[in-house]
């Protein structure tokens, strides 16, 4: 049959149910062995102070859920991981191309959403706003992690300027999500935005990650044995490392972290080797821990209110609330 130029050329590009499917299943592999939901109780506890309509809290929620399980899709790509949630990559089944142009895909499908939030033009604008600030700090982050990594020893970053990409990096996400939810927010609040909060949080996730993928059995099994070794990661503990044996003098240990972080191994006596100099020689995984619960205790102290509202302004959340969001921290903050 002939195909009718003049018909295709005046309407709309055809597109079906079966195209999606197609083009989504490395999106879809991923979500086959879902996260720990972590976001989503988040965002429904800090709702309890917000107050968003279910209907908007829905759509956030999935934008979210896009943003985080794309974003995952291109860092397995960035750093060549084999292992996502204890199973294989979707790059690795589906190829990279496909991968990067659907998790790109997810990205703008994500961007959609934020149309269905509101009908007024000028709110509309303002969270369009947030949403390209929050992804541009995010892919800022991003890219000053893997270039850290991948020009080694070019840049030796010292904790401030890690703690900085963290809150471009990680911090992103975090704040995109509370940003949206108070600038749609019906309730009073008070003056007070949970902003510092959620950046606290984000630095507490971060770092715990950094942790666990060096001593945790469990991410083994999700992600490989301490698999930012074999990326050459330059996380919390080994920046501390590297640090402290440079202002040391210790030029041996220095080099040798070095070495081993170029080697992007998979030999696990190469690996322990690494993990022992971070445990006993530089104390570098005492210190991580240490510098966890001190962001902690910032929040668990906080008499002044500088980080969570004074929840007795909102008479029908106070009850549990605090303790919820105190059991979030404890959870996200265990070794």
């Amino acid at each position: 049959m002939e195909v009718q130029i003049d018909e295709l050329i005046n309407n709309d590009p055809v597109w079906s149910s079966q195209n999606e499917t197609l083009i989504s299943k490395p999106y879809n592999h991923i979500l086959l062995k879902p996260g720990k939901n972590f976001r989503l109780n988040l965002i429904l506890q800090i709702n309890r102070i917000l107050n968003l309509p279910e209907d908007q809290l829905a759509i956030i929620s999935q934008l979210i859920e896009f943003l985080h399980n794309s974003s995952l899709l291109i860092d397995d790509i960035e750093d060549n991981a084999p292992l996502r949630r204890g199973q294989t990559t979707s790059h690795l089944i589906f190829g990279i191309p496909s991968t990067i142009n659907t998790a790109n895909y997810m990205y703008f499908k994500a961007m959609q959403l934020v149309s269905q939030l509101t009908a007024e033009p000028l709110l509309y604008h303002k969270l369009m706003t947030i949403f390209n600030e929050e992804l541009i700090n995010l892919h800022r982050g991003q890219g000053l992690d893997i270039y850290w990594r991948d020009f080694l020893p070019e840049i030796i970053p010292t904790q401030e300027m890690y703690l900085n990409m963290v809150m471009n990096k990680t911090g992103g996400l975090f704040r995109l999500t509370l940003r949206l939810m108070e600038t749609l927010s019906p309730s009073s609040h008070h003056g007070h935005s949970l902003v510092p909060f959620i950046n606290l949080l984000g630095m507490i996730y971060q770092i715990r990650d950094d942790y666990l993928n060096l001593k945790d059995f469990k991410m083994s099994n999700e992600k490989g044995f301490a698999e930012d070794i074999t990326e050459g990661k330059l996380s919390f503990p080994i920046i501390h490392a590297l640090n402290f044996t440079k202002n040391e003098r210790q030029t041996e240990q220095h080099d040798e972290i070095i070495r081993i972080l170029l080697l992007r191994t998979n030999d696990t006596d190469l690996k322990l080797k690494l993990i022992e100099i971070l445990e006993f020689q530089t104390n570098s995984l005492n210190h991580t821990k240490d510098f966890i619960n001190r962001l902690v205790n910032m929040i668990k102290n906080d008499d002044e209110n500088k980080y969570l509202p004074d929840l007795t302004q909102h008479s029908d959340t106070s009850t549990n609330l605090h303790d919820e969001l105190l059991y979030i921290i404890d959870h996200l903050s265990e070794l």
